[in-house]
């Protein structure tokens, strides 16, 4: 509590009443914390983040507020001294005013119609924004991914020490062959921005069924893609098969991409890279998934390794399926 309040105090935000650390989220670490002055959240650069990239977050949520993007996001506060982060211990934090609002669970028809309005909104201001984070990466992060992967795999040699470990190189095994035979072609003509590209349901926020914010922009300052990745990603989590959560419900998906299509183009050729881009997304989170187990064990969860390969080879199996029923 002490060293939490030594550090509230370099904000003019009041003196702490009560503080409590947020289970959610495996990036940052957050703290909601209480003041004599209101509710703010607290939050820790991870260890994988860089200060540029935090820096670049700063200035691409401020044009989002400046162009008023009609929801709320997480405006940094500046410090005592006029400076947006402190650096404490080698560990950097900022505080941004808490954003009322609860997230919902699980989206259906309603949530997925609100939330198609605000990404073709927020996808309107960023493809005129001309932000530019200075950072390139392979089509569908395909070298970088399965570098990742194969480094993990070097380390882990051929003698499995547990049990995260046995399914790593078990799984991974799998999505390398999966992930070498993904078609990429054409991808790399489309324009890319840097994006979010983890909007769902755990970053939206709701106040009486209505849309009210977004959080966690921490991924704008690390990559460029495509406007149909958001999207894919947002499917993704968003539009889970209530019976089997490695699968989509294509009405669901369907439905959302009619709803963005009111307020943003959106190309046959653009939605034909969903599948694609959701494989190659469910091999990241697995890559991710997995360091997590070596890096912050108490957040990490060990079911979702082989949670995001099924993913991951569901969808690779389905493809002409998928295109035929959501293409519209």
């Amino acid at each position: 509590m002490q060293k939490l309040k030594e550090l509230v105090n370099l904000w003019d935000v009041g003196e702490l009443l009560s503080f409590k650390k947020v289970k959610k989220g495996v990036v940052n670490t957050n703290w909601i914390i209480k003041t004599s002055s209101g509710k703010y959240i607290l939050r820790k650069l991870g260890s994988n983040k860089k200060p540029s990239e935090l820096s670049f977050e700063f200035k691409y949520l401020d044009y989002l507020n400046n162009k008023k993007f009609p929801y709320r996001v997480p405006l940094p506060i500046k410090n005592k001294k006029g400076k947006l982060v402190v650096n404490k211990g080698g560990s950097y934090f900022w505080i941004y005013e808490f954003i009322d609002g609860r997230d919902i669970i699980r989206f259906n028809y309603p949530e997925l119609k609100e939330c198609a309005k605000m990404m073709a909104s927020y996808h309107k201001l960023i493809e005129k924004s001309g932000l530019n984070n200075n950072v390139s990466c392979s089509d569908f992060a395909k070298e970088e991914i399965l570098e990742e992967i194969k480094s993990f795999r070097k380390d882990i040699g051929g003698s499995p020490k547990d049990k995260k470990e046995k399914i790593f190189l078990e799984e991974s095994e799998k999505l390398i062959k999966l992930f070498e035979g993904l078609d990429v072609k054409g991808y790399s003509k489309l324009k890319k921005y840097p994006l979010h590209r983890d909007i769902n349901p755990e970053n939206t926020l709701w106040v009486k069924k209505k849309l009210v914010g977004l959080i966690d922009f921490e991924n704008v300052g690390e990559i460029k893609d495509a406007l149909i990745k958001d999207i894919a990603g947002m499917l993704q989590y968003s539009c889970r098969d209530r019976k089997n959560k490695y699968k989509l419900d294509l009405k669901l998906v369907k439905f959302f991409l009619k709803e963005y299509k009111k307020y943003h183009p959106l190309s046959k050729n653009e939605i034909s890279f969903i599948p694609s881009l959701i494989i190659a997304g469910a091999i990241e989170d697995f890559s991710y998934s997995y360091w997590m187990l070596l890096n912050d064990p108490e957040r990490a969860k060990l079911y979702r390794l082989k949670l995001y390969s099924k993913v991951a080879q569901w969808h690779n199996e389905h493809k002409a399926e998928m295109l035929e029923k959501i293409v519209c």
